[in-house]
């Protein structure tokens, strides 16, 4: 199967024509099956009161879907939190094919300068997307879990995206944060049930060995170990479209990986109240007190 997974920004409409809700918090999963081509699409539900609500659903995604018919504030800091996250695919959907000449310079200095526009029919819209692939990051099993729970005589259920390797049947996998090795019962795929699963699946995995209570949004399960970020260094770049803080200790809140967590700049120090995995040399900050509050990223030394 091939599968893409897209981030849905206000593009409400498109999402109730082409696809079926599935799981629902303060992000949204939407999805749709076409023959061998599985489409998984992330809404931000709780956005704009809720910051995490939109850098949650961008992290797992292979390419952006935007609507480009509203240039607010709320767009900018979409536009904003794109760029720092590095998403260099995607499509702006607008009615008024104005809005391209507004939007094409507000973009042109940003990872979105090569996003493409799209006027049409929803549904012919899913041809264009057919096209896309999914990338790995990982050369090996990685999965990052969104939502979780516990299901009477199923045990614990973690729902997440494959983001590298090929993940099967009673793979034995490290489950970061929780510091412990579950085991995969079983794997689901649009609730059917499969014994392995590629790169880009979006997955529902029974597990054994660990509580619903261990696990976390931002989880990674892979062969481990893990390394941990918590005192670090690193230089904090401000995003062009941000003015800097004046204040050289200041609060933030890493707002990548599917993680929000609370910490301290000091210069080039940072300190953060509970560990986050390092699994890249860059961390994606926002300071929720400040406008646009995606502020920048830090370049870890």
């Amino acid at each position: 199967m091939n599968s893409l997974n897209a981030f849905a920004y206000d593009i409400g409409d498109f999402l109730k024509t082409v696809s079926k809700k599935a799981t629902e918090s303060d992000i949204t999963l939407y999805n749709r099956k076409d023959g061998e081509n599985i489409y998984t699409f992330l809404t931000p539900t709780r956005f704009p009161d809720k910051i995490s609500s939109l850098t949650d659903c961008i992290y797992p995604a292979d390419i952006a879907l935007v609507n480009g018919n509203n240039l607010t504030k709320e767009l900018g800091e979409a536009i904003i939190a794109l760029d720092l996250m590095g998403m260099k695919r995607g499509y702006f959907l607008v009615d008024d094919e104005s809005k391209i000449d507004q939007l094409k310079p507000i973009i042109s200095k940003t990872s979105l300068k090569d996003f493409k526009f799209y006027s049409g029919n929803h549904m012919e819209f899913l041809d264009i997307l057919s096209r896309e692939k999914h990338l790995p990051r990982f050369s090996k099993p990685t999965i990052v879990v969104d939502h979780f729970f516990k299901v009477k005589s199923v045990g614990t259920v973690a729902l997440g995206f494959v983001l590298g390797g090929r993940v099967e049947k009673h793979q034995k996998l490290m489950c970061s944060y929780a510091n412990k090795e579950a085991q995969i019962r079983s794997i689901q795929v649009q609730d059917e049930d499969q014994d392995s699963v590629e790169s880009g699946t979006r997955v529902g995995l029974a597990l054994k060995n660990i509580d619903a209570e261990e696990i976390e949004r931002g989880m990674f399960m892979s062969e481990g170990p893990f390394e941990y970020l918590t005192e670090f260094q690193g230089k904090f770049e401000f995003h062009p479209a941000v003015k800097g803080l004046s204040d050289s200790s200041f609060e933030i809140f890493v707002s990548d990986q599917m993680r929000y967590q609370r910490g301290v700049a000091d210069k080039d120090k940072f300190t953060l109240e509970k560990p986050i995995v390092k699994v890249k040399n860059e961390l994606v900050v926002a300071t929720p007190n400040k406008s646009p509050r995606i502020q920048g990223k830090i370049r870890l030394y």
